[in-house]
């Protein structure tokens, strides 16, 4: 049988990348010749994987581990900066400034797009093609072009927005937060506005082909839709669409046991892991402190729950991502302490007692993976989703990043730690183990086949 080629195209952003290398490595192998196409950022990552590579400049800023960090122009620096300045200031502003970077962030440059993605489909002539959520402009160039391809959604499910939602409104927030309903009314008026505006430039763009859509940030795969996400109920799709959704639970490639027992600093900072100890639920012993790579600049907010942690445990260990302010965080927390710009994340899970992060997925389902009681400080895009799914199920604790009181983070870690969590935690990784990429690259492949045996043309949405 002749080999199926796939072309898996990712973002130049760390946090989905990484998903979708995974998916690949699964995908490569259930037996399909992998080509991933993305920016020249993650080339070597990628050929280091003896993947295909294929340029494709998704975005025109990018992330590659350490946002603050990542080279970019002087428009993509700005709005970075205007970023963190409004999430000093709440989940409202900052969403705000997320709207109004919506349009130039995720739709910056469509008809090169339009011109690449029909030179690969002639170059590689590929059976199907993998395409990340957020990369509106490839999945625009796809649908125009009318390729066949599968959505992989990195973020919380709820980011496909349903029939009367509006994109980057959470449709619940977590109980930490006061919201202003005066604001909220800003916030949904300024993205409603931005969808249409979206939606409408979509259509123009697709007008040439002869395709319309009615919401382009709803605008998926029409065979199937994967989330990076476990199958919470109230994050299913409405009924009445009929999309193929798979929930894959988690999308990494877990490290292996060897790999885990050297996780620690070489001073031996980290100490021996406390899983299975009679204590572990009753004073943590070994806490990650993780805001993902783009939040880990509010070195702030990580000095404060270093600080308060310290005072709370003073024989804990330690374990904080801190971005360009390593040093000045280390000098705050003081010792036993792992303080990184960029920590081994998943090799200290597998020891910790307590995960504190910001809500980001991947963030979100290694905690449930490797069983660790979470306390999530969302402040941005779909933490708030992520966050609102934490306190709906009980497995941790919520907390407002910029109202932490000693109070505050001791209920939240009573709450983490406390039986009712770790039962329904235990639950939830029970679920998510029995899943993962390989999973989901045997559905894909699945379809890929079906598909073959019996090709249809794709119609208009």
């Amino acid at each position: 049988m002749q080999q199926l080629r796939i072309v898996v195209l990712s973002p130049p952003f760390y946090s989905h990348f990484g998903p979708l290398m995974a998916l690949s490595r699964a995908l490569r192998d259930a037996g399909a010749d992998v080509v991933v196409g993305c920016s020249r950022d993650f080339e070597s990552e990628i050929c280091r994987h003896s993947f295909g590579f294929a340029e494709v400049q998704i975005n025109r800023n990018a992330n590659t581990g350490q946002a603050a960090a990542t080279r970019q122009a002087e428009e993509e620096q700005q709005r970075l900066r205007e970023f963190f300045d409004a999430t000093c200031r709440g989940p409202i502003d900052t969403l705000r400034t997320q709207t109004r970077h919506r349009f130039a962030d995720m739709l910056a440059n469509p008809e090169e797009l339009l011109q690449r993605i029909a030179e690969l489909q002639s170059q590689l002539q590929p059976q199907l093609w993998i395409v990340d959520q957020l990369s509106y402009g490839a999945t625009l160039a796809l649908t125009a072009h009318g390729l066949r391809f599968v959505t992989f959604c990195p973020p919380h499910p709820l980011s496909i927005p349903a029939p009367d939602a509006v994109y980057g409104v959470p449709p619940h927030w977590p109980q930490p937060f006061s919201i202003d309903a005066q604001q909220l009314s800003l916030l949904q008026s300024e993205a409603r506005e931005l969808q249409q505006r979206f939606t409408q430039r979509f259509n123009q763009l697709l007008a040439p082909y002869g395709k319309q859509v009615v919401n382009a940030f709803a605008l998926t795969s029409e065979d199937l839709i994967v989330h990076n996400y476990p199958e919470f109920g109230r994050t299913r799709e409405p009924a009445a669409q009929r999309t193929t959704r798979l929930y894959c639970g988690y999308c990494f490639v877990p490290d292996n046991d060897k790999a885990a027992e050297s996780a620690g600093a070489p001073d031996g900072t980290l100490g021996p892991a406390a899983a299975g100890s009679a204590e572990r639920f009753r004073e943590p012993q070994q806490i990650v402190i993780a805001l993902g790579t783009f939040l880990a600049a509010r070195s702030d907010v990580l000095i404060t729950l270093g600080r308060q942690l310290r005072k709370r445990y003073p024989r804990a260990h330690i374990a904080i991502g801190a971005g360009e302010d390593a040093d000045t965080v280390h000098r705050a927390v003081q010792q036993p302490a792992l303080v990184q710009p960029f920590i081994p994340q998943r090799q200290l899970l597998r020891r910790a007692d307590l995960f504190i992060h910001h809500g980001g997925v991947s963030s979100f389902t290694e905690s449930i993976y490797f069983g660790v009681p979470m306390i999530v400080l969302p402040f941005s895009s779909d933490q708030f989703n992520v966050a609102a799914d934490v306190e709906c199920s009980r497995i941790g604790a919520v907390l407002d990043p910029n109202n932490l009181s000693p109070q505050q983070l001791d209920a939240a870690i009573a709450r983490a730690l406390s039986a009712e969590s770790r039962q329904a935690l235990s639950r939830f990784t029970h679920q998510l183990r029995s899943r993962g990429p390989a999973w989901a690259a045997a559905a894909v492949m699945a379809l890929l086949r079906a598909e073959q045996a019996t090709p249809r043309s794709h119609g208009q949405r």
